[in-house]
């Protein structure tokens, strides 16, 4: 998996680039738990870095190819368990430009794979676990300038069947 992992960003990123109308952006996250894990991180925030191609398709449509990481630091024992928790999504997003792609209100939503890391400390020992789960994405966002903006959407994914890791997600994105 682990060499899958780079080929498969580097198809997901290379093919827009080579049918031209190619933009990279970048975009720094927080990340609020809802549900089971905010439970299980005691309610804390959690940071996140990405990396997107933007593949222009018209004055109002996009497509995004969107890699990120987040972490949360270990939260506070919960019922005498210490978690921490990271994720890697890829995701292909649909952005709809309400006005113009460069400026002003857009809507997004998309699919991805969300690979799930956890570890959970308690007395009896640690327990680590990793798995990979569909990640559903919706949300908007506003371009102030062809290079910055900012977005608001919700991830909605689980670690398990029964664990719930929905995620609300803040971002500033920006072109270079």
């Amino acid at each position: 998996m682990r060499a899958r992992l780079p080929a498969l960003c580097a198809l997901a990123f290379g093919l827009p680039l080579a049918a031209g109308n190619f933009d990279v952006q970048g975009q720094v996250t927080l990340n609020q738990p809802t549900q089971d894990l905010k439970t299980a991180m005691d309610g804390k925030q959690g940071f996140g870095l990405g990396i997107h191609g933007l593949h222009r398709r018209g004055l109002h449509h996009t497509s995004r190819t969107r890699f990120d990481w987040n972490v949360w630091g270990q939260g506070p024992a919960v019922n005498g368990v210490k978690t921490q928790v990271s994720n890697y999504n890829l995701a292909f997003d649909h952005l709809y430009h309400v006005e113009d792609r460069d400026q002003g209100f857009y809507l997004v939503g998309g699919l991805g794979a969300v690979r799930w890391f956890s570890e959970q400390e308690s007395a009896l020992g640690s327990i680590r676990s990793h798995t990979t789960k569909l990640g559903i994405t919706a949300g908007a966002g506003w371009q102030f300038t062809r290079n910055l903006g900012a977005e608001a959407r919700v991830l909605v994914s689980s670690i398990n069947r029964t664990y719930d890791s929905t995620l609300l997600q803040g971002a500033v994105v920006f072109r270079f």
